[in-house]
């Protein structure tokens, strides 16, 4: 069967056949007589505009208790109706994300037709699950001042820290102050985890890449989102445990209604945050916003009244920024010059423009099925982009050629008991890092090794890239009312296509002007890569005994992939052929991964006093890897020497590496080949020992432990503490088989003086190692396999919660509160068995320990009465950078120690002086205001808006040089004090 078939055939069986709950939430409780006695029997029926069917019903069992599941989010009222006993109906029960709200009920002896109508508070203690989860919906997005993300939401979660993934495309770092970094999508990790693991989906299905899960081209559209749910502990269900933002889709309703979002602001109202101080540390001016403008229209309604509703929506996104410290350099197209010369009249631009059209159709086909399509298509330039301090230049970095997601969903409730739901996702994006049109041909790029800054070209590669996903999954749940069981599959079939091309494949490095070494590439290659079949098999059960509730599962995961065919040094390339590969070669096509993974999931909560306002809970659930896998065994990117360089000193200055670059030995102005296999098929990045690719239980994992106490502590506010403690196994290390502790002499060298250093520097660094002269340039034989083989090598995180949560009427919304937790690391064994691991980091650091890491985060919101303004902000107190010093250490500072000049000819070594987990910059410390004058034309409301981003102008170096020679320069700051004017109209 070929590749277009196999997927056909897939996406049948996805829309044939029944899919996991998608983050939908759920109604429980017991029913009474008036004398304490439970009456099974009973009617319960769930009703909401959010059901497009209008209600749901169940019947409590033995017990009088009962279960209504996968409900979408919106305000429920529930009925319960038994022959003999009077009606009773509880109404205003607000369900979001995956809550369990626990509503029971007292029937008393009378007639069916008499109806007793309870408004009560919604409950905010979930004493069914343990989850962590945190619900962000249009009263939290539509209030709050942020760049209406859910990115820049998420990041006000308590515990969070956030990156960028695949570049600093702004050149202001992850950290968002008030949609100054775009359209960019945030990766977030929590609770020591990876953000590997992090998982953005749709409706329970990811939207990231096959290869590189983490990693998605999809960018969310607030005015088509009901709410954003997110999981940042305990999840039961899910493959990886790392921080899972759910978007959960409008899909219309009966009545027409919609939204226009418009908000601007430009470099006239910003205010510049630059002070002495960081003039002194050598920054010349702030990265701050040049213009950015938002255009967000969103409208939905019947085609049929409760039978179908269609929603659509659109967006334009502009984001202009000034890169900090960079100006424009005037020589950046011209070959014969290898300076950065920068025009200080014109600070150097980041841009990107996104936009964005979608439509969902939901259609109630018959009374127990539901089906719901959307189609998303998304274009976006970033153009220049990657501009930076350690970057000079722009990268075109072009998504949506196209970027294209089509989902499908169907819900059954088959019976009151028996559910059955499915969802598929089909995802395609062409993409790229492409080189400025006005680059020659002939240029090459280089790097200053005493700042770190990339000049010409890019540092990476240019790519020309393409990948395409097909997701499905399928479940069928059976609900009693102590037990709610769930057993389902997920599946995924992706493709990813990686043409890797240079403008030259050779660069240079210089240190202070001064060249001193040629890096050699192989360019261009394709890096293929194909995701057979990852099917995801669970089950769990959720089982209430009284107030105990447990909550049990097991996943079982196979992974099997493959690397295409693929040829080295293709004339046919578009991008020319490989200069060092004067002869092509095929590499053919190379399985990859056969994994098989079994993960228990275990939690329990407790309703402690049986009020359903203070719940005790424990979890302890297992977790695999999300590592981005196609350079897992990689027979092009792993085994195939790619890159290696050569010392070079440009004796006479012609700014060309006089000598044989492919020649092993050294000659002319060259010395030796790092890696004389280079170009080869041996002796790479390293060999996969095999047992990591195939069998039970290779894959890497982690264990999470958490236990929390929820309570309610007056109406509408609530309090979580909570211990966390995460521990990874199956961890790996490289082995060069070619080299043993006995081809390494050992040296010290004496850190400089300088007051910013602990204690003033002129400390000795020791435990430095450098390859005898006779074994450097040996053929390397690097092994990758199992950290354990080598003796012990440990990561765990240990660390505490403590949130509030409050809900109150007339118009009060607060949530925030405090995280703290350390990493720590162990991998001594390793590094004195392997000291090619890193010969070049000081011995005393294989034990870390790092400092207690602190964040502090809240949002709020009131609305005064009668006068309808709204006053909103939220703040941040995170901690700084982590600080390194990679001190250049000459060879002949080296050789005092060492005794002999450092081998291969090498000029210098760099060695970081600082130990790791010790030193960390200044807190980031922001606050954001926005005043709302609020209009109201009977269901028609308009929202005036003013918001004042970081309101206290701070100025938090948000990333600086690691680099001794300009240690400590700011890279970049906390974006200024800004104004920006919004105004949304809802009707």
């Amino acid at each position: 069967m070929d590749r277009v078939a196999a997927r056909c055939v897939c996406a049948l069986l996805a829309v044939l056949m029944p899919s996991a709950a998608f983050a939908q939430a759920s109604i429980t409780g017991v029913v009474k007589d008036a004398s304490g006695a439970v009456l099974p029997g009973v009617t319960v029926e769930a009703s909401s505009p959010a059901l497009i069917e209008k209600a749901r019903s169940v019947v409590t069992d033995g017990s009088g208790q009962y279960r209504i599941v996968t409900l979408p989010p919106g305000v429920y009222a529930v009925t319960f109706t038994l022959s003999g006993f009077s009606t009773v109906r509880r109404e205003g029960i607000e369900l979001r994300g995956t809550f369990t709200a626990a509503v029971d009920a007292d029937l008393r002896v009378g007639a069916v037709t008499e109806t007793v109508t309870v408004t009560g508070e919604t409950p905010l203690v979930d004493v069914q699950s343990a989850t962590q989860q945190r619900v962000l919906g249009s009263e939290v997005v539509d209030a709050i001042p942020t760049s209406r993300m859910p990115s820049s939401l998420v990041e006000l979660i308590p515990g969070i820290t956030v990156t960028q993934g695949a570049g600093n495309w702004y050149g202001l770092g992850a950290h968002d102050v008030g949609g100054s970094v775009g359209d960019i999508v945030g990766i977030f990790a929590i609770h020591g985890g990876t953000f590997q693991d992090s998982r953005m989906t749709i409706n329970g299905l990811s939207t990231g890449w096959g290869n590189e899960a983490f990693e998605t081209g999809y960018t969310p559209n607030m005015s088509a989102i009901q709410e954003t749910v997110v999981d940042t502990a305990a999840s039961v269900e899910n493959e990886v445990g790392g921080v899972r933002t759910n978007i959960i889709p409008k899909d219309g309703g009966n009545v027409f209604a919609g939204t226009v979002f418009g908000s601007f602001t430009n470099e006239h109202l910003t205010t510049n945050n630059i002070d002495d101080d960081l003039r002194s540390r050598g920054l010349p001016h702030a990265n701050s916003v040049k213009s950015n403008g938002d255009f967000n229209p969103g409208f939905g309604g019947p085609i049929r009244r409760d039978k179908v509703w269609f929603y659509a929506a659109a967006r334009y996104l502009r984001a202009d920024n000034y890169v900090a410290g960079m100006y424009v350099d005037t020589t950046q197209d011209d070959p014969n010059v290898f300076a950065y010369t920068p025009d200080q009249s014109r600070k150097a631009v980041n841009s990107g423009i996104w936009k964005d059209g979608q439509g969902r159709v939901t259609w109630q086909a018959t009374r127990l099925h539901k089906f719901a399509f959307s189609w998303t298509q998304q274009t976006s330039c970033k153009c220049p982009s990657l501009i930076s301090a350690t970057q000079a230049g722009g990268t075109e970095n072009r998504w949506g050629r196209p970027q294209r997601v089509i989902t499908g969903d169907w819900t059954a409730p088959v019976t009151s008991r028996l559910l059955v739901d499915a969802s598929i996702l089909h995802q395609i994006n062409k993409w790229g890092f492409f080189p400025r049109d006005s680059m020659p041909s002939n240029i090459i790029g280089f790097i200053e090794q005493s700042n770190g800054m990339n000049v010409k070209t890019r540092g990476g590669d240019y790519r020309d890239a393409t990948n395409e996903t097909l997701r499905y999954r399928f479940a069928v749940s059976y609900v009693t009312g102590t037990h709610a069981f769930k057993t389902g599959v997920v599946n995924s079939w992706a493709m990813a296509d990686y043409n890797q091309y240079a403008i030259q494949p050779i660069r240079y490095r210089l240190n202070r002007g001064i060249a001193n070494q040629v890096i050699l590439r192989v360019r261009p290659y394709h890096d293929l890569w194909t995701l057979d079949a990852e099917p995801g098999i669970y089950a769990q059960d959720r089982w209430t005994l009284d107030r105990l509730t447990l909550n049990l599962g097991v996943r079982y995961d196979y992974k099997r992939s493959h690397f295409p065919e693929q040829t080295i040094g293709d004339p046919k390339d578009p991008y020319g052929s490989a200069r060092f590969v004067p002869i092509p070669f095929v590499i053919p096509r190379t399985d990859q991964l056969r994994w098989h993974d079994l993960t228990p999931k275990m939690a329990a909560a407790y309703d402690l006093f049986g009020n359903g306002r203070t719940a005790v809970k424990v979890s302890l659930n297992k977790y695999l890897d999300g590592t981005q896998v196609d350079g897992i065994g990689n027979p092009v990117a792993g085994n195939l020497v790619l890159e290696t360089n050569r010392a070079w000193g440009d004796a006479n200055a012609n700014w060309r590496p006089d000598c044989d670059l492919l020649a092993p030995a050294a000659n002319g102005e060259c010395g030796p080949l790092a890696n004389p296999n280079f170009g080869k098929v041996t002796g790479g990045a390293g060999q996969w020992d095999p047992k990591l690719l195939h069998g039970w239980g290779v894959r890497g994992f982690n264990w999470e432990f958490s236990t929390s106490v929820q309570r309610q502590i007056v109406r509408g506010i609530s309090i979580d503490a909570g211990y966390f403690r995460r521990w990874y196994g199956n961890l790996t290390t490289t082995d060069d088989r070619a080299l043993a502790p006995a081809d390494f002499d050992t040296f010290n060298v004496l850190a400089p003086s300088d007051s910013r250093l602990p204690d003033g520097g002129n400390f000795t660094v020791g435990g430095l190692r450098d390859l005898k002269p006779v074994s450097f340039g040996r053929p390397s034989d690097n092994r990758i396999t199992f950290a354990k083989e080598f003796g012990r090598s440990i990561r765990h995180w240990n660390g505490m919660d403590l949130s509030l949560n409050a809900r109150v009427r007339d118009g009060v919304l607060l949530q925030g509160g405090m995280s703290t937790g350390r990493t720590s690391t162990d991998n001594c064994d390793l590094v004195q068995k392997l000291p090619e691991l890193s010969p070049a980091i000081p011995l005393g650091y294989c034990h870390v320990d790092t400092k207690f890491l602190t964040q502090f985060k809240f949002l709020g919101s009131y609305t005064i009465p009668r006068v309808d303004v709204q006053i909103s902000g939220s703040m941040q107190s995170i901690p700084g950078p982590e600080i390194q010093a990679n001190y250049v250490v000459p060879t002949a500072l080296a050789a005092v120690s060492l005794g002999r000049p450092l081998s291969g000819s090498a000029p210098n070594v760099t060695v970081n002086i600082v130990k790791p987990g010790t030193m960390y910059g200044e807190r980031l410390n922001q606050v954001d205001l926005r005043l709302a004058k609020i209009l109201r034309f009977g269901m028609r409301r308009t929202s005036l808006n003013l918001d004042l981003y970081n309101a206290l102008n701070g100025n938090a170096v948000l990333q600086q040089s690691n680099t001794f020679g300009n240690w400590q320069q700011p890279q970049g700051i906390l974006v200024g004090r800004s104004v920006k004017m919004s105004v949304q109209y809802n009707f």
